[in-house]
Parts: structure tokens; C-alpha cells; sequence
């Protein structure tokens, strides 16, 4: 077998006792399979991974604690001495034993877990039948993910003694129950939980115990199971094939949360939000019950072939359990999920001298398109068709300027990346990717000229990562956009690449191998100017206040994250359309509108209080204390609802456009006369009736850090009295 970097792989495992009812031959096939593809993981990760390190003994002893961690995030169930036994047991073994694609320390620390789990479930079950005492002043932990494990007896007692009483009461609180029917429902919890643990298959523990080793390398390499890697494909391309319904689970049921418009679901007008689907056949078949069934297996059965006819057994909305259950047909089809699409809108800014501008947002979730060879029949989809379209649109309805918002955008897709940054040069290096050997390698738009060559600014956040950096750190160095948003980006510079191992597995019983995916960190990326974005991120040329700086939310603070370096720079020119003075006296201004701003007055009070709760990492268990917490905090909700309320009633027309699941633009006023499309919110609120539900406008006036890029864009043209070249203005009473 010839092997390159772009490939990489992993191995699933099995051991009789933990599945007692797989077949003796799946049983041999699957560690035949898994097996080999074990042996690739560890190559792969030492020879082709962008670290190239060897699974030394200070690896392998890291691999314990961290699989053990996979298992036990919060660690609750593992003690101290379970941590010292496997460390002394497996620490000199793993490596070895994955090298020749043995995966049983995986199962018999999963053993063990499962042991601590059931143990530490009876206790809990016992323990309910007690009384709380919610008068003492005591406190419970929420996040004990960098805690030491407990030891065994007393203070693990005591941890789970403070978890229960943290459980309880906050369910009564949030939902107004008694104490028993609180106690009753949390019991509940945990034989739903024991339950989902029983049904771990041989895919669950060798992703836990794979991911765990390709953690040690970078938090982005990780082993995809066969279930992953369709989810990770559904994302990229945006589309899969099923019945159009977002499903979440509730005390054990599959529930609907969301029907897609244009989707089956929609189309068969019989199911609803808030349905429960209890059973599922294929066709003809005999339905199989999926209540407290966990959601991924629920959602694998729903989702199929096109064409192919599902048959779903449901509870309507309201009603009780013993209602007479529903059979609906559907029959499956391509579903877009348009809500992760690239959207825009249009909204009009009046400047200090009475002007008044048209200002364009694109809003960019995800850098997406097609992968793989198309084989599945999925329609094109890309990135930067839809913002050239979108663009297009805009500048038939005579924009002045335009945000590119990329706030909360993870990544995706590099050549997605290039490719949209070339929308707005007119060509040249967008990024440069160097390998482990040192390779450099410039990727460049080759396009000539431009889809839009006025004024533009980049909104980004802490969640705004890889792809996203590369489009926003580009158009920074090259003098095309300014950069604004919070102080700077994720700091994700790394570059995957993911392998489907079934295409490097010989093939069983004439069926080939599902040994699932690998994505694999095998490059860094570089800006034009030869920085890294790694660590450090893009840094934003004007900074906006943001609870996000509170937050632990950057490559920075994720374990065994690669280090920030420099590389020479590309031969590129830049545009120059940004004045080097222009950007102080923006933020200038900014900084004392901000301050003036009662608006921002609100959320600099937010972010204070945030970051006293950051600093203290622990909740009271006392109710009094609680109970007055959660009114201060209920208090302070309604006056931001009716403070939201009140300010979009003095904001400007928005106009909506966006893609529907037809693929064509569509339009939607959102005036404050006439609300239209109203923004989904919680279910329900602590009284149990339905809040009333944010307009559109309302969305928007809560957007304070869009609506502060919009009056820096206003200030830029003000000052530049500069216009898009392409523009051209179109008359029209509305955006």
C-alpha cells in the first residue's frame, strides 16, 4: 500500500464482554478491520502529522490520562487510584500494542469506567431517596474539567453529594417543580444516561480512544467514526438526504425542534414542532422503538437513501404518552440546510452632516461546498457562488459600503477561503501553507478583477477561526478591509486534511471496510505578510468591548495547540485604498461613541459581571441565595427585552436576503410598522407560557457590535466621501 500525506487512518476494536450480542463473525471482521486501520493512526501521526512525533513513553503516558479524560470530561467517575493503576498498567503498553492495531487497553479501561459509572449510578439512585438541606453555605463546582480526579470514599462521596444537590435545586428552580417530582425527574436523567451508555458500540470507544492519542498531536486532529464522518460531510456540503427536521431529545424522546422549510417534513404538512417520534421503519419493515434511544442512532435511522420510504410512529405535540400514536409516511429527499447559508441584508445609516448611505452585511456562518468525488449525486454547492450572488444583489440596490460579518465562523473549506478572498482583490497570494519538511507552498487568486472594490470592513470574534482568519488576515494585509471586532480572531492556523479509510482497506466479504475518516493536522498556514495566524489570531484594527474576552475561547487556550511563527513573506502588493490615518481617527471616534452609548453603557456592566462569575467558578447550594440570584437575573432580562423593544422601534428599515432551500435569492422587509418573520426563541419561560418572539429589527437592535461596524463604515465614508466604483445607485423608497 502506497502511503502519502494526505492519507491517514484509524482502527476500531472489540472485545466479547462489553457487546455480548455481536455475532462472533462481525466480531472477528471488525477487529480485522479496525485493527489495520489502527496501525495507520499511529503511523500517520508520527510520519505524516505536521509535529511528527513518535508515541514515546511520555506520550503514552499522556494518551492514558487523556482517553481516561475522552471518557470522564467533568472528572466525576474515575478516582485518583484508577488514574495511578492505568498509568502503571497501559502507560508502557498502548503504544506498542497500537502499532500492531491492539486496541485492548481501550476496552478494559472502558471496563473499568463503566464499573465506576454503574457503581457511582446505584449511589446516586440511593441517594435520592433522601432529603436535601438547601440552607448550608456550601458550593458546587460546575467545571472540573482541569481538576484533579477525586479519591475514592469520602471525597468522591462529597463531589457527588454537592453534584446531586446542584442538580436538584437548579431543576427546581428553572422549572418550579417540588422537591419530589424535581427528584423524580433527575433519577430520570440517570437511567437515561445508564441506558445510552449501554448501547456504546465498537465506534464510540475507538473514537475516544483514537481522538484521545490524536489530541496529544493538536486539538484539530481527531478520528471520524462512520456516524461523524457523514455529519462532517452534511456540514461542508450543506445538504443531506433525510426528511427535513432538526430532532433533539427530551426525557428520552426524539423530538422535533425545527421542520426545514421545502423539506419532506414540511412538504407532508402532518408533523410539527414539539412531536415526538417514538418508533421507526424502513419501508415495510417492523418499526423499532427509538424512545431513550440516544439521538445519533434516532437520527441515523431517520436519515436515507432518496426516495426511499420511512414510516415514523408519533405523539403529537401536547399530548400524553398514552395518545393513540400517529404513522406518518415520508418519503426521503435532498434537503439544503439554508440556515448555515451565506445570507445579507441591507440598512440605511444617516452620517453627522445629514447623508444618508446604504450600507450592505454578508453574513458568512461557514465556509462550505462539495467534498469528495460527487459519486453521492449531491448538488454543487460553494461559498463563493452564493456571496457573488448575494454581492450582486447588493450592488443592484446601490450599496455604499460593506461588512463582511464572520463572527462565529469556525472554518470550513481553504479553497473556499481563497477563492471568496479574491472576490475582493484583484488577484495575487491569499495564504501560504507550509509543511512539516519546511515546503512552502503559496496559494494564490488567479481571478483577475474584482466582485466588489468599494469600502469594506470585516467583523470577527473569538469564534471566528481558521477560514475565516485567512479571508480576514489577507484582505487586511493586502489594505482592503479593515478589521474590526473583538481584540482578536480564534487563532486556529492550522491545516487539516481529511481521509476516507475505507479507500486504504482491503475489502471484507466483497464489502468494503466502514472504518470511518481521519482528519489530520499535516500544514500551518500563513498570512500574504508571512505571519501565522496560530495562537495570536488576526488582530482587529479597531476593538470593540466583548465578553468573549472573558471567556476561554482561543487556540490559546486549548491543550497541545501548535506554536505561532513566521515564514517569508509573498511577493504581493497593497491595494492602498485604506489611508494610513484613517484607521487612528475611526477608532478614535468609535472609542467615544462607545463611551457616550447607554447601549454599551448595559453591555460594559455585562461583561463586568461576567467576568466576576468567570473569576469565582462556582454556584451557591443555597436556595434563598439562589432564588435571589435568579430574580436579579430574571430582572435584569425583562429590562434588556423591553430596552431591545424600544430601540428597534427607532432603527431603520432591514432588508433581508437570503437563500431558500430551492437554492434562489429571496427577499424580506423587516420594517418596525410591520414585523415579519419573527426570530426563534426558548420554548418556554419560567411562568410556562410561550415569550413573545423578537422581530426581525429587534434581532438587529441587539446586535450592538454590527450596528457599531455599520456607524464606523458611516464615519469612513464620511470622511473619504468615497463611493464604490461598481456601485450603481439605485432609486427606491426602501433598502
Amino acid at each position: 500500500m502506497r502511503f502519502n500525506k494526505w492519507i491517514c487512518g484509524v482502527v476500531l476494536s472489540s472485545v466479547l464482554f462489553l457487546f455480548p450480542a455481536l455475532r462472533a463473525a462481525e466480531q472477528v471482521q471488525s477487529d480485522e478491520v479496525y485493527g489495520q486501520a489502527g496501525k495507520l493512526v499511529a503511523r500517520f501521526l508520527q510520519e505524516q502529522h505536521f509535529a511528527r512525533h513518535p508515541i514515546d513513553p511520555v506520550v503514552s503516558a499522556d494518551w492514558v490520562r487523556s482517553y481516561m479524560k475522552a471518557l470522564d470530561y467533568n472528572h466525576l467517575f474515575f478516582t485518583q487510584d484508577d488514574l495511578n493503576n492505568f498509568e502503571t498498567q497501559y502507560a508502557a503498553l498502548v503504544g506498542p500494542d497500537i502499532a500492531k492495531g491492539d486496541l485492548t487497553p481501550s476496552y478494559e479501561i472502558y471496563k473499568i469506567f463503566r464499573q465506576r459509572v454503574d457503581a457511582k449510578i446505584a449511589w446516586v439512585m440511593q441517594r435520592l431517596d433522601k432529603p436535601f438541606d438547601f440552607t448550608t453555605q456550601d458550593f458546587y463546582e460546575t467545571d472540573r474539567s482541569k481538576a484533579d480526579w477525586p479519591k475514592a470514599g469520602a471525597e468522591a462521596d462529597l463531589l457527588w453529594e454537592r453534584r446531586l444537590k446542584f442538580e436538584v435545586l437548579q431543576d427546581r428552580l428553572a422549572e418550579k417543580r417540588k422537591a419530589a417530582e424535581s427528584v423524580k425527574h433527575i433519577r430520570k436523567r440517570y437511567e437515561i444516561m445508564q441506558k445510552n451508555l449501554e448501547e456504546t458500540d465498537h465506534e464510540d470507544i475507538a473514537t475516544y480512544y483514537l481522538s484521545s492519542l490524536a489530541s496529544l498531536y493538536d486539538p484539530h486532529s481527531n478520528y471520524l467514526g462512520p456516524k461523524e464522518e457523514e455529519d462532517f460531510k452534511i456540514g461542508f456540503k450543506q445538504q443531506l438526504c433525510g426528511i427535513g427536521a432538526v430532532l433533539t431529545t427530551e426525557d428520552g424522546y426524539c423530538v422535533i425542534k425545527e421542520i426545514i422549510p421545502g423539506g419532506p417534513a414540511d412538504l407532508c404538512k402532518r408533523l410539527h414542532v414539539n412531536d415526538r417520534i417514538v418508533a421507526v421503519a424502513q419501508g415495510e419493515k417492523e418499526y423499532v422503538d427509538i424512545v431513550e434511544m440516544r439521538l445519533r442512532n434516532a437520527v441515523s435511522m431517520i436519515r436515507g437513501s432518496k426516495g426511499t420510504v420511512v414510516r415514523l410512529q408519533v405523539i403529537p405535540a401536547g399530548l400524553s404518552d398514552s395518545a393513540t400514536h400517529e404513522e406518518i409516511k415520508i418519503v426521503r429527499d435532498q434537503v439544503r440546510i439554508s440556515s448555515q447559508k451565506a445570507s445579507a441584508q441591507i440598512t440605511r445609516q444617516t452620517g453627522p452632516e445629514g447623508r444618508e448611505y446604504k450600507l450592505g452585511v454578508i453574513k458568512l456562518p461557514l465556509f462550505y461546498g462539495n467534498i469528495g468525488d460527487g459519486a453521492d449525486g449531491d448538488e454543487k454547492t460553494s461559498t463563493t457562488e452564493d456571496v457573488t450572488l448575494l454581492i450582486k444583489k447588493l450592488e443592484e440596490k446601490g450599496i455604499d459600503g460593506l461588512v463582511l460579518d464572520l463572527r462565529y465562523n469556525g472554518g470550513g473549506l481553504l479553497g473556499e477561503a481563497v477563492r471568496l478572498a479574491g472576490l475582493f482583490i484583484d488577484k495575487g497570494p491569499v495564504v501560504q501553507v507550509k509543511d512539516s519538511l519546511g515546503r512552502r507552498q503559496v496559494l494564490e487568486d488567479v481571478t483577475p478583477g474584482m466582485a466588489y472594490n468599494g469600502p469594506l470592513i470585516v467583523l470577527t470574534n473569538r469564534l471566528s477561526a481558521s477560514a475565516s482568519e485567512i479571508v480576514a488576515g489577507a484582505l487586511q494585509n493586502y489594505g482592503r478591509a479593515i478589521v474590526v471586532g473583538d481584540k482578536s480572531t480564534h487563532g486556529k492556523g492550522t491545516v487539516q486534511t481529511v481521509a476516507e479509510l475505507n479507500r486504504f482497506m482491503p475489502s471484507f466479504d466483497g464489502e468494503a471496510a466502514k472504518a470511518g475518516a481521519m482528519k489530520l493536522t499535516i500544514q500551518k498556514f500563513y498570512l500574504p505578510n508571512g505571519h501565522s495566524t496560530q495562537l495570536r489570531g488576526v488582530l482587529s484594527d479597531i476593538v470593540l468591548p466583548s465578553p468573549n474576552d472573558y471567556l476561554e475561547l482561543g487556540e490559546s487556550n486549548l491543550p497541545h495547540a501548535l506554536a505561532w511563527d513566521e515564514i517569508q513573506a509573498a511577493d504581493f502588493t497593497r491595494v492602498n485604498d485604506i489611508p494610513s490615518a484613517l484607521i487612528p481617527e475611526l477608532a478614535k471616534n468609535s472609542q467615544t461613541r462607545i463611551a457616550k452609548d447607554p447601549d454599551f453603557k448595559q453591555l460594559l456592566q455585562d461583561i463586568e459581571r461576567l467576568r466576576k462569575r468567570m473569576e469565582e467558578k462556582k454556584i451557591s447550594l443555597n436556595e434563598n441565595v439562589r432564588v435571589a440570584e435568579n430574580a436579579d437575573d430574571k430582572r435584569r432580562l425583562e429590562e434588556h427585552k423591553k430596552w431591545v423593544k424600544a430601540l428597534s422601534t427607532k432603527l431603520p428599515d432591514v432588508l433581508s436576503i437570503s437563500f431558500n432551500n430551492k437554492g434562489n435569492l429571496v427577499e424580506e422587509l423587516a420594517s418596525q410598522e410591520k414585523p415579519k418573520e419573527p426570530v426563534a426563541t426558548a420554548a418556554e419561560d419560567e411562568d410556562g407560557e410561550q415569550p413573545a418572539k423578537s422581530s426581525a429589527a429587534e434581532t438587529y437592535a441587539a446586535d450592538l457590535h454590527l450596528r457599531e461596524t455599520l456607524r464606523i463604515m458611516t464615519d469612513w465614508l464620511e470622511m473619504g466621501d468615497k463611493k464604490p466604483m461598481t456601485a450603481q445607485a439605485v432609486p427606491d423608497s426602501k433598502p
